[in-house]
């Protein structure tokens, strides 16, 4: 789990950062987003284990990536708008899920001083 979040904070750096360019962001969001995907899918293998407010901030994690997709699929406004608010709420987004990752890590890390 530790190499989870290494690689999400790194992805989400190197993301942010190539971002700042319009066409940056068109090639790193989506990268960003397929990383993410695959840790989630890791980090529900053993969703189970986590506690219940990891189990939430995840609950409103999908929630919200639901919500943004349905709102950038109602506004209809100039395309270049449309992009900066999906742009906007992909990192935000992002960044939750970084967060997210970290409390993992900080469970994680508690569990195993504890049983040592």
């Amino acid at each position: 789990m530790k190499n989870l979040y290494a690689i999400n904070s790194w992805a989400f750096i190197i993301c942010v950062l190539i971002s700042f360019t319009v066409y940056g962001a068109i090639i790193a969001l989506p990268i960003l987003g397929i990383i993410q995907i695959i840790i989630s899918v890791k980090i529900g293998n053993n969703f189970k284990q986590l506690p219940k407010s990891i189990k939430i901030s995840s609950f409103i994690y999908l929630l919200s990536v639901l919500m943004a997709l349905i709102i950038i699929k109602i506004i209809v406004l100039n395309q270049l708008l449309i992009f900066f608010i999906w742009s906007f709420m992909a990192i935000i987004l992002a960044g939750f899920h970084l967060a997210i990752t970290r409390l993992i890590i900080n469970y994680n890390t508690k569990l195993s001083q504890t049983i040592e």
